[in-house]
């Protein structure tokens, strides 16, 4: 077993340097014949073993019907080749594109598989590297199929997607055919929302004086069910218990200036590294979007205006994810301009 997994990737690495990967590939990938590799699988080699086995037998022991079988079966094996070989051959491989998650989460990224022939395509297993856990796949003639891959994120930014592995032993497992391929997606990866959040700072009025977010509640408007960053104290207990519903609800008031929420880098505690910086943005980003509330996002270099609603949660966290601190030569020459000008 652990000569056959030191064969295996001996094989690999073997047809990596064959293969013209060219990097990351965008738009359809067409398997053709040097794009696919094939070897015998371990119960092929077991079957090669055992048919040398049969064959000196045979000829030991001058068994006619000995050397039939031993022919017909090593025929099978060969044929068999064949359509390991053809299972994959012609098939396309299509990128697809993964929503965005937080670090630490599972990205899912989807591609297509298409098969152009009326052929139907059978046990096509789509291998990650570091993922033990694959699914088999197949596909009809004439037809396409979504095939989605779980990606494990660590760090904020543009992951890009991985080298998948596209192999199949059908139909007899004595052969493995495979190829790789390095689709051009990526997906964005949101930093960590801190845990557990800080209160959100003050709502920052038209007027230019600061109001605290709990003002403004002076008008019962109404009840809607309750949603992530609500106050424990806005929870309608009394309307929750004659209604007799488990759902958590919530009481909504309007009044007052309201006021726009600003949400400033400079104003974060200086103990706070460029990591815990980002994670607490990106909390207040959830609950201020999860509370209705317009808000604004300062980083340096970079300023979003207030506003709110779907569009602008995705544009904030964007730039939380993609956020690149400053070059240490880059403030000191802004700090320099700053004082050339005073």
């Amino acid at each position: 077993m652990a000569v056959q997994a030191q064969a295996q990737r001996l094989a690999d690495r073997i047809a990596l340097r064959l293969a013209h990967q060219g990097g990351p590939r965008s738009g359809d990938y067409t398997l053709d014949r040097r794009r696919i590799y094939i070897l015998p699988s371990r119960a092929g080699l077991l079957f090669a073993g055992a048919m040398a086995t049969m064959l000196l037998a045979t000829i030991n022991y001058s068994l006619a019907l000995g050397y039939v079988l031993t022919f017909v079966l090593v025929s099978v094996g060969l044929v068999s080749m064949l359509h390991t070989y053809r299972n994959l051959s012609g098939l396309v491989l299509r990128p697809g594109r993964g929503d965005p998650v937080h670090a630490g989460q599972f990205a899912e990224l989807s591609m297509t598989l298409v098969n152009r022939s009326r052929q139907p395509r059978y046990a096509l297993q789509v291998e990650v590297p570091g993922n033990q856990d694959s699914l088999i796949h197949d596909v009809g003639g004439s037809a396409e199929k979504i095939v989605t891959v779980a990606l494990q994120t660590r760090q904020r930014g543009w992951m890009a997607a991985p080298r998948f592995t596209l192999s199949t032993t059908f139909p007899l497992g004595l052969w493995r055919a495979w190829t790789y391929w390095q689709p051009a997606s990526r997906i964005l990866v949101h930093p960590w929302p801190e845990s557990p959040p800080a209160p959100l700072p003050a709502s920052d009025l038209a007027d230019g004086e600061m109001q605290d977010r709990s003002r403004g509640d002076d008008d019962f408007s109404a009840i809607r069910p309750y949603r992530e960053g609500d106050s424990l104290r806005r929870l309608a207990w009394k309307v929750m218990a004659r209604s007799g519903n488990d759902d958590p609800l919530t009481k909504s008031f309007e009044g007052g200036s309201g006021g726009e929420l600003l949400l400033d880098w400079r104003n974060l505690p200086p103990s706070l590294d460029v990591e815990a910086r980002l994670s607490r943005l990106t909390r207040w980003v959830v609950q201020a979007e999860a509370s209705g509330q317009r808000f604004g996002l300062i980083l340096p270099g970079r300023e979003i205006d207030a506003d709110s609603g779907p569009a602008h949660r995705a544009a904030c966290l964007e730039a939380l994810a993609t956020f690149s601190p400053p070059r240490m030569a880059d403030a000191v020459q802004t700090a320099r301009g700053g004082d050339e000008a005073q």
